[in-house]
């Protein structure tokens, strides 16, 4: 008789465990005996097969508690779309699953038939048995490869859906954030052109001042003149006198001398007339001139303070801006973590389940970890919520400075209406100073 080989085969059960059943084959005295406890093997064998395969095949068990199964809490937060292409590859996994477990029973039967008929056949039996023992270990390893694959097909899943919303979330972010920084430059922009408008103003003012002196000036001129005109007259008029006297005792002629010198005086009279009267409006110009000349230093120093506020204001948003990006930076730190954290949770099922031995249940911890997770979902979602304020608040107050730049390019306008209104007083003042100039 030939000494016949000794077969293994392993059995990976759904929990982690491993139930391995060894058959081994010696060389007995006589055939007879050799087919009496190869058959006791094989129906003790087949009896193990038959408590174990319908419970472990047909119902696929991950190493996560049956409470909360991650593929539940996956699709109570993936869309519609998405639960159904899932729940589809699940069922189709299961179904896979339930064929192999199939299989494998048929080929336990197939292993009693051949057992009950080894103590005819002999060794050509012996070598049916041994493939089949090894078509029942390929099966073994197609569903453990199967539900590797249905485990990673779960955690991909999981990723996809939160690379996907984290990254619309940061899209929108950013593009939120860009939207700010170009109103800020939109705002820096406006309040430069203000400032070169103002800086301008306060030219035009002091130029107005000038001119008030200039005008000043001509006045106090204007005035020596006429002090000085009637002293003029009198000498004037003394000398005609003298000069009538002579005339009368050298050659008896008053009648000339008396008509050479009354148009000089009507002459002198009606130019002090004159002079008088562009002395009063002048006066009147100048006193126009100091109220429109403090009118615009008044609004000057206005249009100043709002600039000034609508710096500080503009400040103040650059401020909380770089506090948000700050707080988006932060936010991206920590889901970037919490996308690290989950993948290798997860990753620590096929391994356990790929070791094999009676692994006990941790379900106090798999629900710390939920827990966990909730939590930082929740902190998350509330700095949101903070974020989405921030917002509404930056956006009133960029509502407000819009408000305010619309009152100070009123305010602007009006000052223009006044410089032009100025520009024309100056016009009329330089032709009165002329005016004056050639008289004098």
């Amino acid at each position: 008789m030939q000494k016949r080989d000794s077969g293994s085969a392993t059995l990976a059960c759904s929990d982690g465990g491993k139930s391995s059943l060894t058959k081994s084959f010696t060389a007995p005295p006589t055939r007879l005996e050799d087919g009496i406890n190869f058959l006791s093997e094989q129906r003790t064998w087949n009896s193990m097969l038959d408590e174990n395969v319908p419970a472990d095949f047909l119902s696929v068990d991950l190493g996560i508690p049956s409470d909360s199964s991650p593929v539940e809490e996956i699709l109570s937060v993936q869309s519609v779309s998405r639960k159904s292409e899932i729940l589809d590859d699940v069922d189709l996994l299961r179904e896979q699953l339930k064929i192999s477990s199939g299989e494998a029973v048929l080929h336990a039967n197939v292993v009693k038939h051949l057992t009950e008929e080894a103590g005819i056949s002999g060794m050509n039996k012996q070598i049916e048995m041994e493939k089949m023992a090894n078509d029942e270990i390929k099966c073994k390893r197609q569903i453990i490869s199967l539900e590797n694959q249905n485990v990673h097909s779960v955690l991909d899943s999981q990723e996809k859906l939160d690379t996907s919303k984290l990254s619309s979330y940061y899209t929108k972010i950013l593009k939120q954030l860009n939207e700010k920084a170009f109103q800020l430059e939109v705002k820096t922009a406006d309040n430069r052109i203000l400032e070169d408008q103002l800086e301008k103003k306060a030219i035009e003012c002091e130029e107005l001042r000038e001119t008030v002196v200039y005008l000043k000036e001509q006045i106090v001129q204007a005035l020596q003149i006429d002090e000085f005109l009637p002293e003029r007259i009198r000498l004037q008029q003394q000398t005609g006198i003298g000069h009538d006297v002579g005339s009368q005792v050298h050659n008896d002629n008053p009648l000339s001398s008396d008509v050479s010198e009354k148009p000089l005086e009507n002459t002198s009279q009606s130019e002090i007339g004159e002079l008088k009267q562009r002395l009063c409006e002048l006066t009147e110009v100048k006193a126009q001139l100091e109220a429109r000349n403090q009118e615009l230093l008044e609004e000057s120093t206005y249009a100043k303070g709002l600039a000034s506020a609508a710096g500080v204001e503009l400040r103040a948003l650059s401020e909380e801006v770089t506090k948000l990006v700050k707080q988006n930076e932060k936010l991206a730190g920590e889901l970037e973590s919490a996308r690290n954290s989950t993948p290798r949770r997860a990753s620590h099922s096929p391994k356990a389940a790929r070791k094999g031995g009676h692994i006990e249940r941790h379900e106090p911890g798999g629900k710390r970890d939920t827990n966990s997770s909730s939590q930082r979902e929740q902190a998350l979602e509330a700095m949101l919520v903070e974020k989405d304020q921030r917002e509404a608040e930056l956006q009133k107050k960029i509502e407000e400075s819009k408000q305010k730049e619309a009152f100070l390019e009123g305010e602007l306008a009006n000052i223009w209406t006044l410089v032009a209104k100025l520009r024309k007083a100056e016009g009329n003042c330089e032709d009165d100073s002329d005016a004056i100039h050639t008289i004098v």
